[in-house]
């Protein structure tokens, strides 16, 4: 008889779904790959922006003529370690901390336009645009990775 009329009509033997097992964890594992490309942007991004936000504090305070105390370098610090938590935060929670950095992003850029007016809303405006776009872009792959994560 030939191998084939020896298997039961009950399904695949037990090496055959051992195969298929192996086949779909490999596909996974390159799926997660994928993903990981885009958290590795997202990561990036929160690094340069805490990079930056730092650069750009003590510009800005040098451009005023306000004298560079031990508070604004603190302040800067602060705003920088910020995204730098985040950055690292986007090994484990992908997704929330893009949106956390988006919000903080923002929230930093309407704060500067209502302490120092509407100039502030032009300054850096193609850095700014570019950061969010690296945020907004990674959204959807870290968004992807974590449900990937959940089903591995």
């Amino acid at each position: 008889m030939s191998e084939n009329q020896n298997q039961s009509p009950a399904g695949p033997s037990s090496q055959e779904k051992s195969e298929i097992a192996d086949y779909y964890d490999g596909l996974k594992q390159l799926e997660m790959h994928g993903y990981e490309t885009g958290v590795k942007k997202a990561r990036t991004a929160l690094f340069v922006t805490a990079v930056l936000i730092f650069a750009g504090e003590l510009i800005s305070v040098a451009m005023t003529g306000l004298p560079l105390t031990g508070l604004v370098i603190g302040i800067a610090l602060i705003e920088a370690g910020i995204f730098v938590g985040l950055a690292f935060w986007t090994k484990t929670k992908p997704h929330m901390a893009i949106i956390a950095g988006l919000i903080v992003f923002v929230g930093l850029w309407l704060l500067a336009i209502a302490l120092s007016g509407f100039q502030a809303a032009y300054s850096g405006i193609i850095v700014r645009i570019i950061i969010i776009g690296y945020l907004i872009s990674a959204l959807k792959p870290a968004k992807a990775w974590e449900d990937a994560k959940k089903n591995l």
